[in-house]
């Protein structure tokens, strides 16, 4: 079901590990031109007031917490991830640039996304 603005919108959803789940629903975000995966996630993470935090930049940034829910809190292998229409892009947030109508979940991962159905390097 895509809403009617789907050109120039994208989904984006965050999901924490089993004990935070939903840190935020599915929902329709208006996107900017040659805006990354990153930025987005900036933006709305701001907008909706949930803590966030990042380093690097471009195609070295990573996610490092969302919502106080941080790499490693859950061993070595833990982490944030993205899938874009439900595939691991495979390539830093900040280099992906988001399309009209994509689907964008952030999810947390406890073992470098193999729990995800992420495939190993």
């Amino acid at each position: 079901m895509k809403p009617a603005a789907a050109e120039s919108t994208a989904t984006v959803s965050i999901t924490g590990d089993e004990e935070y789940g939903v840190i935020l629903a599915p929902a329709a975000f208006d996107i900017e031109k040659g805006e990354s995966a990153l930025e987005l996630l900036k933006r709305i993470t701001r907008k909706n007031k949930i803590q966030m935090e990042y380093q690097g930049s471009k195609g070295f940034a990573y996610v490092e917490g969302i919502d106080n829910l941080y790499e490693f809190d859950h061993g070595a292998e833990s982490g944030w991830m993205y899938k874009v229409n439900g595939e691991f892009p495979g390539k830093g947030a900040g280099s992906y640039t988001v399309q009209p109508g994509d689907a964008i979940e952030w999810l947390y991962t406890l073992d470098l996304g193999k729990d995800l159905g992420a495939k190993a390097p």
